[in-house]
C-alpha cells in the first residue's frame, strides 16, 4: 500500500529542514603521501592567499574545511638514487609487463608494415 499523496511533501520538507540544519565539518584532515624520493616539502595557502603552515609529504595536516579553497605548492628537492638501483627497477617494470610491452610492439611492426 502506498503512503498517501499528502505526506510525501512534508516528507520532502522535512528531509530538506534537516540536511540543511547539519554542520559543516569544521576539521579537513589531508594525508600526504611520499612518492619514494625522499621527503619533499609543502607549503598551504588559505583562500585570500595568506601562508597557513608548512608540512612535509609523510606527514597529515588537520585545517579548517570551511576556509575553502586551499593552494597546495608543492617543493621538489633533488633526490640522488644509486644508477644501478634505478637500472634495476627498469628491468623489473620490463620483466613485469613483458607480454604488453610485445603486444604493442607487434602491433606498431603490422601498422607499419601494412603502409
Amino acid at each position: 500500500m502506498s503512503p498517501p499523496a499528502s505526506l510525501l511533501p512534508s516528507f520532502l520538507v522535512s528531509l530538506l529542514l534537516v540536511s540543511l540544519l547539519a554542520a559543516p565539518a569544521a576539521a579537513l584532515s589531508i594525508q600526504f603521501q611520499d612518492s619514494g624520493l625522499g621527503q619533499q616539502q609543502i607549503d598551504i595557502f588559505g583562500p585570500d592567499g595568506e601562508y597557513i603552515e608548512t608540512t612535509n609529504t609523510s606527514s597529515v595536516l588537520t585545517i579548517n574545511g570551511t576556509d575553502s579553497p586551499f593552494t597546495f605548492k608543492l617543493r621538489p628537492a633533488a633526490a640522488n638514487q644509486d644508477p644501478g638501483a634505478l637500472l634495476q627497477d627498469l628491468l623489473n617494470v620490463l620483466t613485469n609487463n613483458i607480454l604488453i610491452i610485445a603486444l604493442i610492439l607487434i602491433g606498431i611492426f603490422f601498422l607499419v608494415r601494412r603502409r
